[in-house]
């Protein structure tokens, strides 16, 4: 048995707190945990900005970075929890770290996709999303919102589909770290589609150690991963099921760890449906109705008409520690009740 497999065993025995049949170190108080995500003011965050990434500090310690430049989309790599712990891969971004699988090469630590009328964007081989201006001076001088805004081009013949908006702010502190996000789609080269499909769209591929199978042939030997859904589903069952939220959590080169997404009251369909497959990757997805529950092909589309928009929210939060789903139900409605920020620019921008 391995050192790290033996410090899991000993958190399960210790752990106290008993919810839906499944035993948990609880790391947060209900009170710390309805205000622990507000609680990181601004001021300590900064975002570090050049023609390649947006690096994001929380105070003197890297929580991740915003790379726009390096692959066929913008993504998220390498994101911390509090303690330094990886919470994501590092295949393809970083080769030959140990027991990593290299499957699905598209699934680069955290990110947004999706396929677009009929162009693969997800899986990278029919369009590409290229950030073409980016904003960190806004109104108030927050020290923590960035927002980003891209086009999705096809492949074939450099097309632009449509394009969008991302805002991220960013907070936390010892306990937990988490990123806001607000998509807002628009179809600004005509009409559009979100197509039926489960290959999308707001996505994680979590650390390896966070998986709920492991892989030995593929190097992947051991995994230590847990998954349970607002609805109270576990393990393997949480894929295509609906539900306000998503949690992985398990330890990460031994030490406890957790992550929670989190689907905005005010998105479209909610709660939303989850790809969240047994080898961590995890995405909020409303579209693929007919993957996820069995509804006639096509169904799940969604189009976005000329000079319209869809906005779509969402929260990712990382925990030092094992949480509890009270806890995290309790995140979850601060997350629903919290305003925008302001986001008008400063003069001159």
């Amino acid at each position: 048995m391995t050192t790290r497999l033996i410090v899991f065993c000993l958190l399960i025995v210790l752990s106290s707190s008993s919810v839906y049949g499944l035993q948990h170190e609880v790391t947060l108080s209900d009170k710390e945990a309805t205000t622990s995500a507000t609680a990181a003011k601004s001021d300590h965050v900064t975002l570090q900005s050049d023609d390649k990434r947006v690096t994001v500090m929380l105070d003197d310690e890297l929580f991740t970075s915003f790379d726009y430049t390096s692959f066929d989309k913008p993504i998220l790599y390498p994101i911390y929890a509090p303690g330094q712990t990886a919470m994501t891969r590092d295949w393809p971004m970083k080769q030959n770290s140990e027991g990593e699988s290299h499957d699905h090469p598209h699934h680069k630590s955290m990110w947004i996709s999706h396929e677009i009328s009929g162009v693969d964007f997800w899986g990278e081989k029919g369009g590409t999303v290229k950030t073409k201006s980016l904003e960190t001076e806004f109104a108030g001088n927050p020290t923590n919102v960035f927002r980003a805004t891209s086009s999705w081009l096809k492949r074939s013949d450099g097309k632009a589909l449509l394009t969008d908006q991302t805002t991220y702010w960013f907070g936390g502190d010892k306990k937990s770290r988490w990123i806001n996000c607000m998509i807002n789609y628009r179809a600004t080269h005509g009409d559009f589609q979100f197509d039926d499909t489960k290959e999308g769209l707001f996505a994680i591929r979590t650390h390896p150690d966070l998986r709920l199978s492991a892989k030995p042939k593929a190097g992947v030997k051991e995994v230590f991963g847990k998954a349970i859904n607002s609805e109270g589903v576990t393990g393997k069952k949480v894929w295509g099921k609906a539900a306000r939220w998503m949690l992985y959590y398990g330890p990460v080169d031994g030490r406890p760890v957790s992550v929670a997404i989190y689907d905005h009251p005010t998105n479209l369909r909610h709660p939303t449906t989850w790809h969240a497959r047994e080898y961590g990757l995890v995405t909020a997805n409303p579209f693929g109705m007919h993957h996820f529950l069995g509804k006639e092909k096509g169904s799940g589309a969604f189009k976005v008409k000329n000079g319209d928009s869809l906005q779509l929210r969402y929260r990712i939060e990382f925990f030092d520690g094992i949480v509890t789903p009270e806890i995290v139900e309790n995140k979850f409605q601060s997350f629903a009740k919290e305003t925008l920020p302001n986001l008008v620019l400063e003069k001159g921008e």
